[in-house]
């Protein structure tokens, strides 16, 4: 069982990673509608492990102490360990995790967590803080090929791995021998150029990045994804070196990240660059090879696809679905908690295949300050707000979906989109 996950990785950047789209495009199945069901390292990875929207597992943003409040009996990790698995983590763990904790249920460890150390970071290394000389990708790998070695000598133990990258956040600093390896050229999309954004909330028309900025991000951030892609083409063929071509993998991002969309910067906002990411899956004889798969799926099914794929029942009601099932999902919850930090309020939204509404609320998050609806059919990089076009008659029913996403912004278990 492996997981990659990639931090700050937006949909789009796959053309310098041939590797990766082989052994996932081509040996497994991509999902072209996926989203993290909160934008931000912390709750995102929480996601990952617990199968829970933020509101249900408690880690809402990256603020300190939070981390360390996950019930970390309600983890993926918990239940295989439990199980019997062995268990290994080399990477990024959780924001704000203190660097000397170990972090619970990992038999192997190297992680580091504050900041994106791409060289000579501070790892806490199976309980010894070191601070290696390899760039933070390649030693990532060399730790996970390790791990597999040593489960190949332990072959009756099942294993579970996590590999997490600072790749591509920033700074995105490239490994050296990619220092200066050309990217391919990016023209922008409509969302960079967008001239009027009066439509928008205020923390978007304060924010002026543009297709300059946008580039400088992207390049640098490609770049570093060239080392993510020698990890998995290397740590693929060593899987299959070692007879564990049937290994249940996935590959996912943390969140997205914008590029000078709506002349923002960074992450933690409701539109498509932020909360879509790269999400595949591979499972040679149980997942299709070669497949795309456009249903609505999100951070939060990879746990349950673990558990139903491990034949294990996890001790509380998770919010995702197994992936090795339909899902016939309508809808996903989106939601952020306010960080003091930052200028974004609080913000939740109700994603379609065709349209997406958006509530900005007051600091308490109790209250709407703002309202955003987008038709994705007609305009997919969500240039025009329908709620604020001046025209009443192309609105919707806001009340209702204001009622549904109150009701889904406290759902649990079954009763989640």
């Amino acid at each position: 069982m492996l997981i990659i996950v990639t931090d700050d990785q937006r949909i789009g950047s796959f053309a310098v990673m041939p590797q990766t789209r082989r052994y996932f495009f081509g040996g497994g199945t991509n999902f072209k509608q996926a989203f993290v069901t909160t934008p931000l390292c912390c709750p995102s990875r929480s996601s990952i492990f617990s199968g829970l929207y933020a509101h249900n597992h408690g880690v809402v943003n990256n603020g300190p102490g939070l981390a360390e409040n996950l019930d970390q009996h309600l983890l993926i990790q918990h239940y295989l360990h439990r199980a019997g698995y062995r268990t290994g983590l080399f990477g990024k763990y959780l924001n704000k995790w203190k660097t000397t904790q170990a972090p619970p249920n990992f038999d192997d460890y190297s992680f580091f967590s504050k900041g994106e150390p791409y060289y000579r970071g501070h790892w806490n290394h199976n309980g010894h803080l070191v601070s290696p000389h390899a760039y933070s990708t390649t030693y990532v790998r060399q730790l996970g090929e390790r791990f597999l070695r040593s489960a190949e000598d332990h072959d009756a133990q099942p294993w579970f791995l996590y590999l997490a990258t600072a790749a591509p956040h920033g700074p995105s600093t490239p490994e050296k021998k990619y220092r200066n390896a050309p990217v391919p050229y990016w023209k922008g999309e409509p969302a960079v150029f967008e001239k009027n954004r009066s439509d928008k909330p205020p923390y978007v028309r304060q924010d002026h990045a543009g297709i300059v900025r946008g580039r400088h991000v992207r390049r640098r951030q490609l770049r570093s994804l060239r080392s993510v892609d020698d990890l998995v083409g290397s740590v693929m063929r060593l899987l299959q070196q070692l007879g564990e071509r049937n290994t249940l993998v996935f590959f996912i991002s943390d969140n997205g990240v914008t590029w000078g969309d709506h002349g923002l910067r960074g992450k933690i906002v409701p539109y498509t660059p932020s909360i879509e990411v790269p999400m595949m899956m591979r499972w040679p004889g149980h997942v299709a090879a070669g497949r795309t798969d456009r249903q609505l799926v999100a951070n939060i099914d990879i746990a349950p696809t673990i558990m139903d794929a491990t034949h294990l029942t996890p001790d509380h009601p998770m919010d995702g679905r197994s992936l090795l099932h339909p899902l016939h999902r309508k809808s996903i919850l989106t939601e952020y908690t306010l960080m003091p930090k930052y200028n974004v309020p609080t913000w939740a939204s109700i994603r379609t295949k065709t349209s997406q509404y958006i509530e900005d609320y007051n600091r308490a998050g109790t209250k709407v300050r703002f309202r955003e609806y987008y038709n994705l059919k007609t305009d997919p990089y969500q240039l025009t707000n329908l709620l604020a076009d001046g025209n009443p008659s192309n609105d919707p029913n806001v009340k209702a979906l204001s009622r549904r996403l109150a009701q889904e912004r406290t759902c649990a278990g079954g009763d989640c989109p």
